[in-house]
């Protein structure tokens, strides 16, 4: 373990040589230094030391100015001094540096030195629980603040959706929407042609327009026809997977898609797959995720009610019941 990797500074080799035998008899991992400067050395290579075992009397620079350098460049780490005097003021200074403890020599048994050092490690334990506690509170109100933020985005884009009856306009709209919130770098909505049955680009966005043009009448067959076909929400958090990769078409991966990250939902009228709207290329520098995709799952569900809405108006004045209001 980490924790239990023992730098012993000691500028005696007798006695480092002691200290060394009663750690390694109790299974702990060492590591030794001479000086302040070799100690300091090792610690600026070696990333996996968790303890620094000193004596305060050495050569040029005291084991106190070490003390505090530790606790300057690598303040996880804890610091247990030795000494032969444990006078009032050295013990105060060592606590005010950040000393874990202060042992005082002789060490016979070892009983005194294991008893420091196993309420070090307590101690380092409890504190990286306490860590990972707080990282995992903090992920989750992160998690919470996308959530509200993106759900206060989706009823603004739902009202202006809602107040919509143009079937171009609920197109291009779904598509800004979603690429605005999701700050994705491309997207598209491609649409099954009723008569053909192709699936073609309707809007895109971030995509050359040669490739819009290209593809505007039938896409090639690959990962975008093989989503729309399937019919069902997908989130990708980073790159394609190898087996998607492998059935994508050239200009899927050069020019329809950037990454990391891909979401398409699928848009469906009247419980029937018409298109597909893929985002890719998440710019937040964080993985898209549930919120993202369920953000653009609702929207293309509200844009499906407003093209419904927009489809029953538009037949009604073709003649079929409704008459324009004299002014």
């Amino acid at each position: 373990m980490k924790e239990k990797r023992i730098l012993v500074v000691d500028n005696e080799s007798q006695r480092r040589d002691n200290l060394k035998r009663l750690l390694q008899e109790q299974g702990m991992e060492t590591l030794e230094a001479a000086s302040c400067e070799e100690a300091l050395e090792i610690l600026g290579v070696d990333e996996r030391i968790g303890l620094v075992l000193t004596e305060t009397e050495l050569p040029s620079m005291s084991g106190l100015f070490l003390l505090r350098r530790v606790k300057e460049l690598r303040p996880e780490i804890e610091v247990i001094l030795i000494t032969h005097s444990a006078s009032s003021y050295n013990l105060l200074q060592a606590l005010r540096s950040g000393a874990f403890d202060f042992i005082v020599r002789p060490i016979d048994s070892g009983e005194i030195l294991f008893s420091a050092l196993l309420r070090a490690f307590d101690h380092m334990a409890r504190r990286r629980r306490e860590a990972g506690m707080i990282e995992i509170l903090k992920k989750k109100n992160h998690s919470l603040q996308r959530s509200l933020k993106l759900q206060k985005a989706l009823n603004a884009s739902a009202r202006q959706v809602a107040a919509t009856n143009d079937i171009e306009e609920l197109f291009r709209l779904l598509l800004t929407s979603a690429m605005r919130e999701l700050e994705a770098q491309r997207g598209f909505l491609a649409l099954f042609d009723r008569v053909s049955g192709q699936l073609g680009l309707k809007v895109c966005e971030g995509i050359p327009s040669e490739i819009c043009r290209k593809y505007a009448g039938a896409l090639p067959a690959g990962f975008t026809r093989a989503l729309a076909q399937r019919g069902k929400p997908v989130a990708i958090p980073d790159f394609l997977p190898a087996k998607l990769t492998e059935i994508s078409a050239p200009d899927e991966l050069e020019s329809l898609l950037a990454f990391p990250g891909v979401l398409a939902a699928p848009l469906r009228l009247k419980e029937r797959v018409v298109g597909v709207v893929v985002l890719s290329g998440c710019q937040t520098g964080l993985p898209y995720g549930e919120h993202e995709l369920n953000f653009l799952v609702q929207l293309s569900h509200h844009v499906a009610l407003a093209l419904e809405k927009a489809g029953i108006i538009h037949q009604l004045k073709r003649g079929k019941g409704i008459t324009a209001a004299a002014p």
